[in-house]
C-alpha cells in the first residue's frame, strides 16, 4: 500500500542555508509543511538563514570534504540512517550526493528542484548527475529554466514539471507604516528610496544599478539606494561608492533578518541581474506592495508584469534603467497602482501554500 502524506518522510538536500532565494524556499517548504516528518541536511555549512530557523525546523550540517568519494559515502552513511521517503535535492550539485545515494537506497525516491538556468556541460560530475537524474522527478522554478532542463535531459522519459516559486506572506501581514520604517533607517520622508535585495555577486550587477541611480540624483537629489545583502563583491561594491562619493546617495546595510521592514521603506525594488529564475526577493517585494523595476531575463517576465506589477528593462540597458526609476518618481500614482497589482497577482499564483500542495503531490507520485 503507498504511503500517505501524513507518514512521508521529505529531507531538503542543499548545500548550505546562507541567505538567498533558493535557501528561502527551501527554509518556507520546510516549515510550511504540516503533514509527515520533514528535515534539512546541508552538505556543507549552516549558513545565515539556518542559523535563523534552526529552533523552527530539524536541521543536519554534514560538513562534507573535497573528496567526492568520501563526502558521497559520508552523505550515503548520514540518509541510510534517517531512512527519508523522498530526498529533495536543490540544484545539482545537491542531486549528485542525492541521486547517487537513492541508487543505493532503492525505497527511497529523488525530486530534483533546479533553480538557476546554468547546466554545467562537462566533467566527471556531470556525467554523473545525467545517469541520476533519468530517475529523478524534475522541478523547474520557472518555466524557461524547466525548458532548458527539458531539452538537456532528453532521454528522460517524464516531463519536468514547472512548480512556481512562493513566499510566506506571514512577515509581511503586520507591517509597520512606511513613515516608522524609514525613520528606523534614518531616511527622510521626502526621499524616493530605490532598493536591491540581494546577493553582492557578478550576476546580480549591483553597479549598473548604482551608476544608474547617481546618474539620476543630478537631476532629482533627494534619491537613496538602499543594498541589502552580503557576499564576495562587497569589498569592491564598498571601494567603488567611496571611490565616487557616493556614501550619501547609496547605503549598504549587510544581511539583514528584517527584510519585511526594510521593503516598506522603500518606494521601488530593483533588481539588474543578468541571470535569473524566479526571484524570492522580487517576490517578496510585490509581498510588500512594492512596484518592480527588472531586467527582462530568465523568469523574471513571469512576475513583473511590464507597465502592470513594474517596469522591465533589457540586461545591461543603464538608461532604460534611469527613465524607469525617473517615470515613478514624477508618477507617484503608479507607485500605489503597479505595487496594488502585484501583490494580487502574488497571492493569486505564487504564495509558499500553493508551491507546498504541489509538491506535496510530487512526493506522494
Amino acid at each position: 500500500m503507498a504511503k500517505s502524506s501524513n507518514s512521508l518522510y521529505v529531507i531538503h538536500l542543499i548545500p548550505s542555508l546562507e541567505v538567498g532565494g533558493m535557501e528561502r524556499l527551501v527554509s518556507d517548504l520546510a516549515i510550511g509543511r504540516t503533514t509527515g516528518k520533514t528535515s534539512i541536511l546541508c552538505l556543507n555549512t549552516l549558513g545565515a538563514l539556518g542559523e535563523q530557523i534552526e529552533n523552527d525546523i530539524s536541521i543536519e550540517v554534514l560538513n562534507i570534504p573535497n573528496n567526492l568519494l568520501i563526502a558521497t559515502f559520508l552523505v550515503y552513511k548520514r540518509l541510510k540512517k534517517l531512512k527519508p521517503d523522498v530526498i529533495h535535492c536543490h540544484n545539482l550539485q545537491a542531486h549528485f550526493f542525492g541521486g547517487i545515494c537513492a541508487k543505493l537506497l532503492p525505497k527511497t525516491r529523488v525530486v530534483l528542484t533546479k533553480h538557476g538556468q546554468h547546466i554545467p556541460t562537462s566533467g566527471l560530475t556531470t556525467k554523473i548527475n545525467y545517469f541520476t537524474l533519468q530517475k529523478s522527478k524534475i522541478i523547474g522554478v520557472s518555466a524557461d529554466i524547466t525548458q532548458i532542463m527539458q531539452q538537456w535531459i532528453a532521454k528522460n522519459k517524464s516531463p519536468i514539471e514547472y512548480i512556481a516559486n512562493g513566499v510566506s506572506l506571514t512577515a509581511f501581514k503586520e507591517q509597520i507604516p512606511k513613515e516608522l520604517a524609514k525613520e528606523k533607517l534614518s531616511i527622510s520622508q521626502s526621499t524616493f528610496c530605490v532598493g536591491i535585495v540581494a546577493r553582492l555577486s557578478e550576476p546580480k550587477d549591483h553597479l549598473l544599478l548604482i551608476d544608474a541611480i547617481a546618474a539620476i540624483s543630478k537631476t532629482f537629489p533627494d534619491i537613496k539606494l538602499i543594498i541589502v545583502g552580503g557576499g564576495p563583491l562587497q569589498n569592491k561594491i564598498e571601494t567603488y561608492i567611496k571611490a565616487n562619493h557616493l556614501e550619501n546617495i547609496v547605503t549598504m546595510l549587510g544581511e539583514r533578518k528584517d527584510i519585511a521592514n526594510i521593503l516598506n521603506a522603500l518606494d521601488v525594488f530593483a533588481l539588474t541581474s543578468s541571470s535569473e529564475g524566479i526571484p524570492m526577493t522580487i517576490l517578496e517585494a510585490m509581498a510588500a506592495n512594492l512596484p518592480v523595476i527588472a531586467t527582462n531575463v530568465g523568469g523574471i517576465p513571469q512576475v513583473v508584469l511590464n507597465n502592470e506589477t513594474g517596469i522591465l528593462v533589457e540586461n545591461k540597458d543603464k538608461a532604460g534603467l534611469i527613465t524607469a526609476i525617473e517615470s515613478f518618481i514624477k508618477s507617484p500614482k503608479k507607485l500605489t497602482e503597479y505595487g496594488k497589482q502585484g501583490r494580487l497577482l502574488l497571492e493569486s499564483n505564487y504564495s509558499i501554500n500553493q508551491a507546498i500542495e504541489k509538491y506535496e503531490c510530487i512526493y506522494l507520485n
